[in-house]
């Protein structure tokens, strides 16, 4: 039974040690525009040029970072902790044509001619595409459509 005991109330440790580490590693704080990996700064330099920064995040989680600007029109990119974009929302304006794939850009004209993409994520082996309208497009890492999503 003591045996038990222990066993008990170390588990217990572990978990709340457990719970209070994921607390404070996963810590979404702000941080200045200058902190941000010189390849995310650059991409807002080349992409963003006339955005008004609003704030900039940094959001730690067990072994990387990922940050997150957002501008004062809304537009936000999120990067991973080499600085690349991973999503590019930009709300009430068209995502900057030269970062759509061109067969994603083809594939939006030809069948949805009269929506824009509003956002644009990439992930390991898919791009996702939010049209205006609410619509999402997921394709593969060929550029084949893959899901729809209404």
């Amino acid at each position: 039974m003591r045996k038990f005991a222990t066993l008990f109330t170390m588990l217990i440790v572990a978990v709340a040690a457990t719970a209070a580490t994921a607390l404070f590693i996963n810590d979404d704080r702000p941080i200045k525009y200058d902190e941000l990996p010189a390849e995310a700064q650059s991409f807002v330099k080349k992409n963003f040029a006339k955005e008004k920064v609003s704030y900039v995040t940094a959001d730690t989680e067990y072994s990387h970072t990922e940050y997150k600007v957002v501008f004062v029109s809304g537009t936000k990119i999120e990067f991973d902790d080499a600085g690349n974009w991973t999503e590019v929302d930009c709300r009430y304006s068209a995502v900057p044509q030269n970062l759509v794939p061109e067969a994603i850009a083809d594939y939006v004209q030809s069948n949805y001619s009269r929506s824009k993409i509003v956002e644009l994520k990439r992930e390991h082996n898919t791009w996702e595409a939010k049209l205006t309208g609410g619509l999402e497009l997921t394709f593969d890492g060929n550029m084949r459509l893959i899901d729809i999503d209404d």
